[in-house]
Parts: structure tokens; C-alpha cells; sequence
């Protein structure tokens, strides 16, 4: 996420409250962004790997490897802890946006790229293609319209029926068709569309698979990410109290 001193500083505001609570200005977060990068230099790459070092040695079953090019710059970074290794166990070889790794998966996620699903139907016959919940649901705010979404309780129902795997499919149906009615979206192209689509990203249809509590947390932004925000975030903690120190 690039997420510069300002925008930074605004998501503080809104976290705390107000400007006064923030507890520094917008002034004092671009000079510590300043301080960070100069600390940082070119050695960004460095800090990570030795951050995946330092996990490799303190938590049990944590795997790290990477690749460089010719100049020695960071060209391929991997790491697997003892969860993912776990999940792998019990999912087998998932490919999520059409990246895999190892041998014929038993799932394949991906957004609602019509190209990639006539792929998929060829290449890998005999596994089950499902779409990120995530891709589907990012569009709600401009299929409906924002303001629909900010000045009503449509988000919070809507999701309600979605993001849940207690329904089954008959319930689901009636709990959409509900809420849709309610705020006269029958005419609605997006959500007439992803309805007809529910069977491939709805947990009702296939709440019982192994896949089914993985399906919510597949988008490189909510599931990939965070584990990757984890790491830069322990590599930052690390810088912020150098600087401090100095």
C-alpha cells in the first residue's frame, strides 16, 4: 500500500477521532517519513531478509528463501510458516489469480476475468473454479451507487447475507431476494449478474467443501497482504526504534 505522510496523517484522524488527538502534525509525519527513508537508503530489500532470518530462527517451522539477479538486487522472495504449511496439508495446491505453485491444484480462485475461466475449464479439468468473494464484493459501492451504500443500511445487509456460511442455499436466496426488494434494486444489471453467478462464490453452495472457510480470505489483499504487512510492519517496528535511539 503506498500510503504517503498525509493520507497516513488522515487515517490517524479518523482513527482517533479528530486532529488534536492525532498527537503529532502533518509536518512531524512527513520529516519522520523523511528520517525512515534516508535510514532505509537502498538497503530496503536487506532489512526484510534479515527480518525472515530472524523469524526463521525464533518461530518453529518458518521457511524463508529468495532469489537475486546478476547485480545482486532482490529479484524472488518466498516464505511459509507453520499455518500456511498446515493449510497446505489440509487444501493441497491452491492457485489464486492464476498463480501457482506446484502441481494440479484441487481449487482454483480468481476474480470474474471471462478469459481466465475459459482457461481454467481446459487446463485443469477435473478442479473446482470459485471466485474471490473479495474481487465480487469491492464492487458493490460503484454497481449501486455510493450513496445508496453510505446513507443506508444496505452494505451492512447485503453483507450480512453474503458473508456467511450458516445459510444454505435456499435460505441465502430468500435473504437476497429480501434485501433487494426492500431497496428496489430488481433492475439492478451488476447484482442480477452476480446472482446468476452465486454457485461459484457464495459459501452456501459449497459450504461443506474443505475450501469453503478459505474462499473469504483469498484476495492478494486480504489474505496474501496481510501476511506481507506483517513482515514490513516488524521490519518498520525495528526501524522506528533505531531512530528513536539515536
Amino acid at each position: 500500500m503506498n500510503l504517503g505522510p498525509v493520507k497516513a496523517f488522515n487515517v490517524m484522524k479518523t482513527c482517533f477521532g479528530g486532529f488534536e488527538d492525532v498527537g503529532a502534525s502533518k509536518v512531524e509525519f512527513k520529516n519522520y517519513k523523511r528520517h525512515i527513508n534516508l535510514f532505509i537508503g537502498e538497503y530496503d530489500a536487506d532489512m526484510v531478509v534479515r527480518h525472515l532470518n530472524e523469524r526463521n530462527h525464533s518461530q518453529p517451522n518458518f521457511s524463508y528463501d529468495y532469489i537475486t539477479d546478476e547485480e545482486n538486487r532482490l529479484k524472488g522472495l518466498f516464505w511459509c510458516d507453520d499455518q500456511a504449511k498446515r493449510n497446505y496439508h489440509v487444501f493441497g495446491d491452491t492457485i489464486i489469480t492464476a498463480k501457482a505453485v506446484g502441481s494440479q491444484p484441487k481449487v482454483v480462485v480468481t476474480n470474474q476475468d471471462p478469459a481466465m475461466k475459459k482457461a481454467i475449464s481446459v487446463v485443469f479439468v477435473d478442479m473446482r473454479h470459485r471466485l474471490c468473494m473479495w474481487h465480487v464484493m469491492h464492487k458493490l459501492s460503484p454497481k449501486v451507487g455510493v450513496r445508496l451504500c453510505n446513507s443506508t443500511n444496505f452494505k451492512e445487509r447485503i453483507c450480512g447475507v453474503v458473508w456467511t456460511d450458516i445459510l444454505t442455499p435456499k435460505e441465502f436466496e430468500s435473504e437476497w431476494e429480501a434485501v433487494i426488494a426492500e431497496f428496489n434494486l430488481e433492475d439492478n444489471d451488476w447484482l442480477s449478474d452476480i446472482f446468476a453467478l452465486r454457485e461459484s462464490w457464495i459459501p452456501a453452495y459449497y459450504r461443506m467443501e474443505e475450501m469453503s472457510g478459505l474462499m473469504r480470505t483469498t484476495s492478494r489483499r486480504t489474505f496474501y497482504a496481510w501476511r506481507y504487512r506483517d513482515i514490513v510492519f516488524g521490519v518498520f517496528q525495528g526501524i522506528s526504534k533505531t531512530i528513536h535511539s539515536e
